[in-house]
C-alpha cells in the first residue's frame, strides 16, 4: 500500500509553477504490472507539468491508484 505521508508531487524552483510526479512514476513503476493501463497513463505523463494542469490529473491517478491496488 501507498504510504499516505509520502510525498509523490515535488515543487520545482522557487515558484510553484512547475511539479514534478517522478515520485508517482517510480511508484506506479513498482506496484502496478506492466498491463496495468494506470501505469501506462502515469509513465506517459510528463516528469515536469504546470501544476494547474497535472493536480487534477494526480487527484484521479491516485484515487485509481489505491482501487487498483486494493483490488489485488
Amino acid at each position: 500500500m501507498v504510504s499516505s505521508s509520502k510525498t509523490i508531487i515535488v515543487t520545482v524552483g522557487q515558484e510553484p509553477k512547475l511539479v514534478s510526479i517522478v515520485e508517482l512514476k517510480a511508484i506506479a513503476k513498482k506496484m502496478l504490472p506492466a498491463t496495468s493501463i494506470l501505469r501506462n497513463l502515469i509513465l506517459t505523463e510528463l516528469d515536469y507539468s504546470p501544476k494547474e494542469a497535472i493536480l487534477p490529473k494526480v487527484e484521479i491517478f491516485v484515487k485509481l491508484l489505491y482501487q487498483e491496488l486494493g483490488s489485488r
